[in-house]
């Protein structure tokens, strides 16, 4: 089908949804990446996560057989920890499960991207921004997977995610989010504040903090540093690197111009607050891309709409899209333009690089 002559119940064209898209990329935004990014490579969603643990965890840690059970009804595994009180055994053999599981997608889509014969969307984005916005762009995801940092450097950018180079890394916190020059090799940089921890990140039984890049399994004697959601009342988030890649994010949202949200849900404690307040009270664009907007995405902004914002999601047939204009959608027929590689393929059929 011809883009002149999709269908619509859009009050504007393909072309015009393109410009206004184009308008918000322009702003210098923030990047904020949830699970909805990662989930067409791949990386399992929340669901799919509470099934593997459910498999993965075969015998019973201390308080299990009730949450297994609990989590197998929801498949919620937010809700469920919330729910279920756990030991801090258990806390721990779930934080290891989950890295496990995450790990083993995450090997498998980094192999997959050196055959350089599968899309990647999200180094699409970072390329585009990064030549037409700014040649540092900053990113702040509750993902732990190093899809991200794929992304930057695929476009030959510097991911700095607060660690020192090498193979055996150490946490820097003055470095989280230091502005610096392109590194010799390197065009652009990309900021990524891992609010939630990273693959990559353990903790040694001295309490230091370390770095191991593509590890295939969690070393001897060490814990993996990620939060599984819900279980930061569990873990000692106040501490570093939490603590200071936390602050970083919460000092980059206060600061945007604008916010670009891809497959994110508005339910996390450390990104929301602050995001939600200044698109409300202070008229901060927003921009979000997704497969379905979430209940608190819409309790967020749908029901007092803010100035500006752009919000796209699927729709049988095409994409619904809502904005000032239309705070309760309209259909733009014909284009999955919610899905970021149909977006970025949008945004750079238009003008763009």
């Amino acid at each position: 089908m011809e883009r002149d002559h999709l269908p619509t119940e859009a009050s504007f064209t393909y072309e015009e949804l393109a410009k206004r898209a184009q308008c918000f990329l322009a702003e210098r935004p923030v990047v904020v990446l949830g699970t909805g990014a990662t989930i067409p490579h791949g990386l399992p969603s929340m669901s799919a996560l509470a099934d593997a643990l459910l498999a993965t965890i075969a015998y019973d840690p201390p308080g299990w057989d009730v949450f297994a059970q609990r989590l197998d009804e929801t498949k919620d595994l937010e809700q469920t920890l919330h729910d279920v009180a756990l030991s801090s055994e258990t806390v721990e053999v779930l934080v290891r499960a989950t890295w496990e599981i995450v790990s083993v997608r995450d090997i498998e889509f980094h192999e997959q991207l050196l055959t350089g014969t599968d899309s990647f969307p999200l180094s699409e984005m970072f390329r585009y921004l990064l030549r037409t916005a700014d040649a540092r762009i900053q990113v702040v995801t509750t993902n732990y997977d190093r899809l991200a940092e794929y992304a930057a450097n695929q476009v030959d950018a510097y991911a700095s995610t607060g660690v020192t180079a090498g193979w055996l890394q150490r946490f820097a916190p003055a470095s989280v989010s230091a502005e610096r020059p392109p590194a010799p090799g390197f065009e652009g940089s990309v900021d990524i504040l891992k609010v939630h921890g990273s693959l990559d990140w353990f903790r040694d039984p001295t309490d230091a903090v370390l770095g191991i890049p593509l590890a295939r399994a969690i070393p001897t004697n060490m814990q993996p540093l990620v939060v599984t959601p819900g279980v930061s009342k569990y873990r000692e988030v106040h501490k570093d690197p939490f603590r200071t890649v936390m602050s970083a994010a919460d000092a980059v949202l206060r600061k945007a111009t604008c916010y670009v949200c891809v497959g994110y849900g508005f339910n996390d404690e450390h990104v929301q607050p602050v995001l939600v307040n200044r698109v409300i009270r202070e008229d901060i664009p927003l921009l979000v891309v997704t497969k379905e907007l979430t209940r608190h995405t819409r309790d967020a902004f749908l029901v007092e709409p803010p100035k500006r914002f752009l919000l796209l999601e699927e729709a049988p047939g095409g994409t619904k899209i809502y904005e000032p204009d239309h705070p309760a959608g309209t259909v733009l027929y014909g284009t999955a333009v919610w899905q970021l590689h149909e977006f970025m393929q949008m945004i750079t059929a238009q003008g763009g690089v």
